[in-house]
């Protein structure tokens, strides 16, 4: 059986995956008539025709044949699953969520005179992965090297899980196409149509034309973004154990223990940073102001994350600092999408960023969570990859 034939069904019928609806359709009864048990009185034709109807009946309808042929590319004739009854892939915790990942990690346990290394495969959200990555990591950090033998191999998996924790893009495919059909079995169109998009991006050329052919199928009503999983994040998380233990062993070898009062000192001298913004008061004038910004509790910006995308919910004046007093940055219409990126401690002001990059302020009430209009492809609010 090949990629293209997991259950060898085209085999049967002695055509190739790509063959035409007619051409499998002339292929079956030319084979029919062969080996109908009336017209053939072999020990095997009997057997041998009904594979043939079997195989006819799944390749002649256009749906099942479709899912077959997404089936086969993930999945051999042993672990096939029943197209009628797909099972929607979960997180760890057991829960349905659409952005989901197959992680796979190498780990070694050694054990003086040998080591044994285990593969983890996991399905994970991006926050049951991080925490995976750093488990891993540490595992193989403290008990990878108690083995002579195990020492190289150990390197191995360090540098293997650093590299490419994210790069299992056949597990990424069979995990994400699987769903999208399962999906679109339950009647979650939304779900479907997400899941395909996020397929698309571990598909080969083959895999895509079919996810595309599915996802035209699709009635979906709401497109979901997310939000690309950022290999620099499992790197830097693999990077914390050894620095972690690197910092103990000086803190042991050091003669002087930092007191709690020091160590707060230096955290609070190393955190003590100043941020201004230039405002522009009504009747003309402006300023680098200090003070409008000290009292905005600020959000961290990455606009490659979704989470801080809001809309305004009614036609909005952008202020250019929290308050009616100050000059107006700009009208927006009701439902632009703009991203959060702090407020005031009184929860009244919230700062937004805009479209061209500006920054401003907006009634926090006038803010609701999620996106309204469609971000424009040049807009600097929203810069990841988008499905």
């Amino acid at each position: 059986m090949t990629k293209d034939d997991a259950l060898g069904y085209y085999e049967i019928l002695e055509v190739k995956p790509d063959a035409g609806a007619e051409t499998i359709k002339q292929q079956y009864y030319i084979l029919a008539k062969k080996w109908h048990p009336d017209r053939n009185e072999g020990e095997e034709a009997a057997a041998r025709f009904q594979k043939i109807s079997v195989a006819y009946n799944l390749l002649k309808d256009e749906e099942n044949r479709l899912k077959y042929d997404l089936l086969s590319q993930a999945y051999d004739a042993g672990h096939f699953p029943d197209m009628n009854n797909l099972k929607i892939y979960t997180n760890r915790a057991g829960d349905q969520e659409v952005d989901l990942r197959h992680i796979k990690l190498a780990q070694i346990t050694g054990k003086f005179v040998k080591y044994t290394q285990k593969e983890i495969a996991e399905i994970c959200n991006y926050k049951e992965a991080k925490k995976l990555v750093l488990k891993v990591s540490l595992h193989n950090w403290l008990l990878g090297w108690w083995s002579p033998t195990g020492i190289i191999a150990n390197i191995k998996a360090l540098n293997k899980n650093y590299m490419g924790a994210l790069s299992d893009y056949a597990g990424n495919y069979t995990l994400l196409s699987h769903n999208m059909m399962a999906y679109a079995q339950a009647k979650r169109y939304d779900e479907a149509y997400a899941s395909a998009r996020l397929a698309l991006r571990y598909a080969t050329p083959r895999q895509k034309n079919l996810i595309e052919q599915f996802m035209r199928k699709i009635p979906y009503q709401k497109d979901y973004i997310y939000p690309q999983w950022k290999t620099l994040h499992f790197k830097m998380l693999q990077t914390i154990v050894p620095f972690v233990l690197i910092l103990e062993m000086l803190f042991l070898s050091s003669s002087k223990v930092m007191t709690m009062e020091e160590f707060n000192q230096l955290w609070t001298s190393k955190n003590n940073i100043n941020y201004f913004q230039e405002v522009r008061f009504n009747g003309g004038g402006q300023t680098v102001d200090d003070v409008v910004v000290s009292k905005v509790v600020s959000i961290p910006v990455d606009t490659e994350e979704f989470s801080n995308l809001y809309h305004v919910n009614q036609n909005s004046r952008v202020m250019y600092g929290p308050d009616d007093n100050f000059d107006i940055l700009k009208d927006i219409p009701s439902q632009t999408t703009v991203r959060l990126t702090g407020y005031t401690p009184d929860e009244q002001w919230a700062r937004i960023m805009l479209d061209n990059g500006e920054m401003g302020f907006v009634p926090l009430s006038n803010l609701k969570k999620g996106i309204g209009l469609p971000i424009p492809e040049e807009s600097k609010i929203y810069t990841g990859i988008r499905p």
